[in-house]
């Protein structure tokens, strides 16, 4: 009997240290399978790249959700279809992934798979380089100098405060920053 008890004990104390390591050897296989895409994609496999890379943007991986917005944005290894691009685009983008947050902001500016809106698109670019998107500027500044109308300026800057409040890119404690590192063109007046 204290012999099972003991056998027993050790299997549950092996099955909890299995179970409190489980996330991690998730977590490195998931980054092992992003860099695994990423090298196919870049040697121009994009075929095993998406194969890798469908599972985790799946899974809510935002790296993978906007590199698969970019292949079907760009008909990389699946026809261009500029839809499906803003469907993955955007699950990056509500994720905090500021190049998601870039591509979707510039398929807003052309109208490609989304209706056109250069508030939408101003919103989205400006919270990529509140994200650190060096690009979003330039993304921002045109969808800015796109807009004739006062209502339509009001929602931009409207937008661009809601998206920065939902879909910053998450602090430590899991909320959105509220850091702005604009250039002050929020508040001009047309």
């Amino acid at each position: 009997m204290k012999r099972t008890f003991k056998a027993l004990a050790r299997s549950i104390a092996v099955a909890g240290c299995l179970a409190a390591a489980m996330p991690a050897l998730f977590a490195a296989s998931a980054e092992e399978d992003f860099r695994s895409g990423l090298s196919a994609f870049n040697r121009g496999d994009f075929a095993a790249a998406m194969r890798l890379w469908r599972p985790l943007a799946e899974g809510d991986d935002a790296r993978s959700q906007a590199s698969i917005g970019f292949m079907y944005h760009r008909g990389l290894g699946v026809e261009t279809d500029d839809a499906q691009a803003a469907f993955w685009l955007r699950k990056a983008a509500e994720q905090g992934q500021a190049e998601g947050q870039l591509m979707l902001g510039s398929l807003y500016f052309f109208g490609m798979g989304v209706p056109q809106s250069y508030p939408t698109a101003f919103a989205w670019c400006e919270l990529a380089q509140d994200n650190g998107q060096a690009e979003g500027q330039i993304c921002r500044d045109a969808a800015l100098q796109s807009i004739t109308a006062d209502a339509q300026l009001r929602d931009a800057f409207r937008m661009a405060q809601e998206f920065r409040e939902r879909f910053g890119r998450k602090t430590d404690d899991g909320g959105p920053t509220t850091e702005h590192r604009g250039n002050g063109t929020e508040n001009q007046a047309r």
